[in-house]
């Protein structure tokens, strides 16, 4: 026998046969138990790169969602913008034209009312005049107790009425009531 214990052949089968057992024992963990739990591990490993891939695809799909979201927001924003922009100049511009078609339509109306106005008071000396005319001419013959002729007439007519609108010059509405006194 040693004295180490180093080389004790009576002790060393039990140290065998622990080996072999050990040896057995590794072999079927490795052999049956090791491949399962592997698989396993693998599995959940993959599920678990799967979803972390599956999270950044959607992460990458949500981050183009929301630039795409964004880029579209700015473009309504700048066509709101432009259109907003347009109906302000349109609005204007019809303001605008509104404004110079109403002031159009009132020089045109102003001007008609003008040259209604000018036709009659030309109507109305022409009928005054003649009125005039007429009394002048019947006054005249009764005072003078004749008939003129034309060039007479017309030359009688012409002074009366230089002298009516001389009186109504001088002495306004007078002058009228003193005209119209001496006829009646």
């Amino acid at each position: 026998m040693d004295d180490t214990g180093i080389f004790d052949i009576p002790n060393t089968s039990l140290i065998f046969w622990e080996v072999i057992t050990f040896a057995i024992l590794l072999f079927l963990l490795i052999r049956y138990v090791y491949p399962p739990i592997r698989d396993m591990i693998n599995n959940r490993q993959s599920r678990i790169e799967e979803a972390i891939d599956e999270a950044q695809k959607t992460r990458a799909e949500a981050k183009e969602l929301l630039d795409e979201y964004r880029r579209q927001l700015d473009e309504a924003r700048g066509e709101s913008r432009r259109i907003l922009d347009e109906s302000r100049k349109q609005a204007e511009s019809q303001r605008a034209r509104t404004k110079e078609e109403a002031r159009e339509e009132g020089d045109r109306i102003i001007q008609r009312a003008r040259e209604e106005i000018d036709r009659e008071r030309e109507n109305t000396i022409r009928e005054i005049r003649g009125e005039v005319a007429d009394m002048v001419v019947s006054a005249s013959s009764r005072v003078i107790n004749q008939k003129l002729d034309r060039s007479e007439h017309d030359r009688l007519i012409q002074e009366s009425l230089d002298n009516l609108e001389e009186s109504q010059k001088n002495g306004g509405s007078r002058a009228g009531s003193g005209v119209g006194s001496g006829n009646a």
